[in-house]
């Protein structure tokens, strides 16, 4: 045996006393720990690593660690260790056997450089079963060749990775006597960096001066062959970018001999099998022996499929150590997890910073950060790299087309100037060439191999064309010159998002909502904006932070209410960070709306508490002071009763006040304004002082007249439907027939904001408008809408307030049995939340009163 191969040996018999079959770094610890213990010899951990090629190894390794591990594994020294492995070698093995042990010290190496890249734990990764009954079909037929295509990021040494040790090495390998030997790019580099040539080294090591020759010698002798001869070429696509290096590997390609025992696996990059394959099918002989197995795409060019959802969930279970299922993930990364690469990026980004969790939209966007930063901004030539990025993403942009590709021939001057960097970004697989066939021409195209990297390059650039500051014009050049309801935009507008809360620019977002965007766009990037708010709170050095949060985040949050779980947690996030007392003091007063909408006494109390310390400020800030306001409604749910003759005596004097001001414009509404407004209308409605409410909504209107018009906050749908309500109750049916209308236009127009929170109110108000007409078939109808998107949507005053209206709909039609399911299931929702039915739950009309007291005292 050489030394190498007394060295494999030494590995084999140390992991068998250590009791493993495979090796991870992590091991390294323990084994050198284990030999302490046995021999009391010390060899560290970074030597342990160095000796199974887990760290680099630059000079031979010392007799005082051969002789350690040779004592451990039960000789008596590494001389002991290797006269007794030639004793043993001499005496029992075969040329096949000899060649097998020999090929298994290169194998080794490139296996463990191939499980340490894998940027996972390798025993995490999908083993990729789907390709074995293919590679099995190989095996077994007259095939010569196959390959494993994909573009870079695929997992294809992964998979190669798994195929050895399930086909060859593992237990219950089935091929466990053939031969295979793994020539990477790592073990060509170190061929040549020794000064070495392929041929020589290939002589050196296995006493063939090539391929061919093996082959030659088997085919004469077949009763030497014990087995097949596999040989895996990867991670060569580099070597086969040169011309030199191309026309070697094709000749060799076209100097194996037919036969029946070698087989050649050719693991490679989609562009470099597109040019390859000329070669190929040049050949009669190659083009018959190619098995491309059922997974084989000819489009595509590739034959590794995308993550399906259950290698995902089985990689990120491993990852997170517990079970995750599809439902802890966002749409988004779901789709971005399909290629094996961001898994990757996603374990080494949550070593640095686990703050985001699986379900979190902004991780898709961190994750790209953080690739970018560490492969581009980074690396050596990041400022040529960077040009060439914004260069290929501008003229993709300026094609206009869906497959977003450029010609090549469009940016060779660019390329010219920086042929390196581009090199580069091709072989780190940031973008791909590929070819394509228009109008019987074959034109060679370049693209970006994420979607997300091409979003972020044109984010980029229209962050640069605006000097990197975000303004109205910034946000309307979005708008404006990108579609509507398109990926591109959501991004775009995401990626703003985040670079405006980053550098707290708070204020900017404002324009999102004021710019005529579509709802589904203001409502996502609303719920965006409550994403990136609290992962920038946990971070450290963040700009956005308990020092910087102002009235401007506070505009955001009432303008944009939906009371939705992600609305609640933000809120309470930023209310548990916040240092400015008057923005903590609008927070508690959102506070206390989430709590009277979840009907959740103990979440008031507590806020109420932190409110009555800042009684006195509370006066000076609004023209009525909320906590007196809000204490109505605390004693409303606890059943207390109470006169508000001093409260109501204020409302009516604030009332005179605002019908006397001057007509101002929207721009002059508060924050301050909108959130005494709702509450002190809130109040009078749950009071049954409709005439005041009326009054009081006319003052506002006085005010600002065209108040009804806003359509960039929520304010102005809360204020119509409040307004709707009251009619109702004063019986004005056709002026609550022209809100409905008017609110059906607001909402059926695609630029006004509303959320899912205005939608069911609408409902309830539409529901009680047809009952009040005695319309009770589409009264149901709106009501059985509504309770779908606040039972969806987990808002419990609404639903309640529909299951009451339900009640008297039903009663009004006598459907009897219906009337008793739904109460039954009205008590059920009480008695599961353990929440109660305040008076202010109860929106119906004035006959239902006595059935609103009859339900509201029965006790379960």
């Amino acid at each position: 045996m050489n030394p190498n191969e007394l060295l494999i040996e030494l590995r084999k018999f140390v992991l068998i006393k250590s009791g493993l079959r495979n090796i991870d770094p992590g091991h390294c610890k323990f084994i050198s720990e284990y030999v302490f213990h046995d021999t009391k010899n010390y060899v560290s951990e970074t030597t342990i690593k160095r000796f199974f090629g887990f760290a680099n190894t630059l000079h031979k390794f010392s007799l005082f660690t051969l002789n350690s591990l040779s004592q451990y594994i039960g000789y008596t020294d590494w001389d002991s260790f290797c006269k007794d492995k030639e004793n043993e070698t001499f005496s029992t093995q075969s040329v096949w056997q000899d060649l097998k042990l020999k090929t298994q010290v290169v194998n080794d190496v490139s296996l463990i450089t191939k499980r340490n890249n894998s940027g996972v734990p390798f025993k995490a990764t999908a083993n990729r079963n789907f390709f074995y009954p293919d590679f099995d079909y190989f095996l077994k037929n007259d095939y010569q060749f196959t390959t494993i295509s994909a573009h870079p990021g695929h997992g294809k040494s992964i998979l190669l990775a798994h195929l050895v040790e399930n086909f060859f090495y593992s237990e219950s390998a089935p091929y466990k006597n053939d031969i295979i030997l793994i020539v990477s790019a790592n073990s060509i580099n170190s061929i040549i960096q020794s000064g070495s040539n392929l041929k020589d080294w290939f002589l050196k090591e296995f006493k063939f001066e090539s391929v061919a020759e093996l082959v030659s010698y088997f085919k004469k002798r077949p009763d030497k062959q014990e087995g097949k001869f596999v040989l895996f070429i990867d991670g060569v696509d580099e070597y086969l970018s040169k011309e030199k290096y191309f026309k070697i590997f094709t000749e060799f390609l076209h100097s194996v001999e037919e036969n029946s025992f070698l087989k050649i696996v050719l693991i490679l990059r989609t562009n470099t099998w597109v040019n390859l394959q000329p070669a190929i099918t040049g050949s009669a002989f190659l083009t018959n022996s190619w098995y491309k197995g059922i997974f084989y795409n000819t489009d595509a060019h590739s034959n590794v499929p995308a993550l399906s959802l259950e290698e995902i969930l089985f990689t990120l279970s491993n990852i997170e150590g517990k079970p995750i299922i599809k439902s802890n993930l966002s749409p988004t990364l779901l789709n971005l997890f399909k290629v094996p690469f961001w898994l990757q990026v996603y374990y080494n980004l949550k070593s640095e910073n686990n703050l985001l969790e699986l379900n979190n939209p902004l991780l898709c966007y961190e994750l790209t950060s953080f690739f970018l930063e560490k492969k581009i901004f980074l690396s050596k030539k990041s400022t040529e790299k960077t040009y060439l990025l914004k260069k290929i993403s501008e003229l993709i942009l300026n094609e206009s087309n869906n497959k977003q590709t450029v010609d090549k021939e469009k940016i060779f001057a660019f390329i010219n100037l920086h042929p390196e960097a581009y090199s580069e970004l091709l072989l780190d697989g940031i973008i791909i060439e590929e070819k394509r066939l228009n109008a019987s021409i074959l034109t060679e195209v370049i693209r970006f191999i994420n979607t997300d990297i091409y979003t972020y390059f044109i984010f980029i650039q229209i962050t640069e064309k605006y000097n990197y500051k975000t303004s109205a014009d910034f946000f309307h050049y979005i708008h404006l010159n990108f579609t509507p309801q398109n990926l591109l935009r959501h991004h775009l507008l995401n990626w703003s998002i985040r670079f405006c809360i980053n550098r707290n620019e708070i204020a900017q977002l404002k324009n999102i909502f004021k710019l005529p965007f579509t709802n589904t766009e203001k409502n996502d990037s609303f719920d965006f904006i409550c994403n990136v708010s609290m992962f920038e709170l946990n971070k450290q050095n963040s700009h956005f932070n308990r020092h910087t949060i102002d009235i401007e985040f506070i505009d955001i949050m009432v303008m944009g209410r939906t009371m939705s779980s992600l609305y609640k947690d933000t809120i309470k996030a930023v209310s548990n960070h916040v240092l400015n007392d008057d923005v903590q003091i609008m927070l508690h007063i959102i506070e206390c709306n989430i709590a009277l909408i979840d009907i959740d006494k103990v979440a008031l109390v507590n806020t109420m508490q932190s409110m009555k310390r800042n009684y006195k400020k509370l006066g000076e800030l609004f023209r009525i002071n909320p906590y007196d306001l809000i204490l109505y409604f605390y004693n409303n749910i606890i059943n207390k009763s109470t006169e508000g003759k001093s409260l109501n005596e204020k409302v009516v004097k604030l009332c005179r006040q605002i019908s006397k001001s001057e007509p101002k414009k929207n721009t002059a509404l508060t924050t301050l304004e909108m959130l005494t407004f709702e509450l002190i209308l809130s109040t009078l409605y749950a009071q049954k002082n409709y005439a005041e409410c009326h009054r009081f909504i006319m003052a506002i209107l006085n005010e600002y007249p065209s108040i009804f018009y806003i359509r960039h906050a929520v304010f102005a749908p809360i204020l119509l439907i409040q307004l709707g309500q009251t009619y109702l109750k004063l019986n004005y049916l056709k002026k609550a027939q022209r809100i409905i209308q008017f609110l059906d236009k607001i909402i059926s127009s695609e630029y006004s904001f509303y959320t899912q929170f205005i939608i069911v109110s609408f409902d309830i108000l539409k529901a009680n408008f047809h009952n009040s007409t005695q319309n009770y078939k589409q009264a149901l109808i709106e009501i059985n809408e509504g309770l779908i998107l606040a039972i969806k949507q987990e808002f419990k005053l609404p639903q309640i307030s529909l299951m009451l209206v339900k009640v008297e709909s039903l009663k009004q039609s006598d459907n009897t049995e219906e009337v008793s399911n739904i109460i039954k299931e009205l008590l059920y929702f009480l008695k599961l939340h353990k929440i109660s039915m305040p008076e202010y739950t109860n929106l119906s009309g004035g006959e239902f009163e006595q059935t609103f007291k009859v339900l509201k005292s029965f006790k379960q």
